[in-house]
């Protein structure tokens, strides 16, 4: 199996996008997320197989009874699942855990041969072992570029 751990806020939904959204006068529950960035995410699934594992907070809310969250949540997953990689799993949410603790208690139990981390925050002290050439550290929350795509793919191979 293979996996890809892509963060929301700075990979998917990038300033560029919030800023698009807001001349377009989208709401968030109808909000456009940035359409580079899902590309390179359903290119990296149609390339490797590799499944969408949700680490970003946004997890949180994906069985949220709350009709307006509800709505955004569903609108994420619509639009990936658009692009061909609908969210397939979540992180375990560790309490004082960072992302690398929960992306390896994932790991733990879900065997990767290959996995990409896609975050655009640098929160991976507790696990460094589930990083090194799996974490495509992105600046600036630009969102997925093809330099970004190329170093995710590779650490899928």
């Amino acid at each position: 199996m293979k996996a890809i751990f892509p963060d929301i806020d700075g990979v998917i939904a990038t300033p560029a996008s919030v800023r698009k959204n807001y001349v377009l006068g989208r709401t968030p529950e109808n909000q456009l997320y940035d359409s580079v960035a899902l590309m390179y995410v359903g290119r990296l699934v149609e390339l490797t197989g590799a499944i969408v594992v949700l680490a970003s907070t946004w997890r949180e809310d994906l069985d949220t009874i709350d009709p307006y969250l509800r709505a955004i949540i569903d609108n994420l997953c619509h639009q990936l699942e658009a692009v061909g990689a609908p969210i397939s799993d979540v992180t375990p949410r560790l309490p004082g855990g960072d992302r690398s603790a929960e992306i390896g208690a994932w790991l733990d139990a879900h065997p990767c041969e290959a996995w990409a981390i896609i975050d655009d925050l640098a929160r991976f002290e507790e696990r460094p072992e589930v990083c090194g050439r799996h974490l495509v550290l992105i600046e600036d929350s630009e969102g997925i570029r093809h330099q970004h795509f190329l170093r995710a793919l590779d650490a899928l191979s």
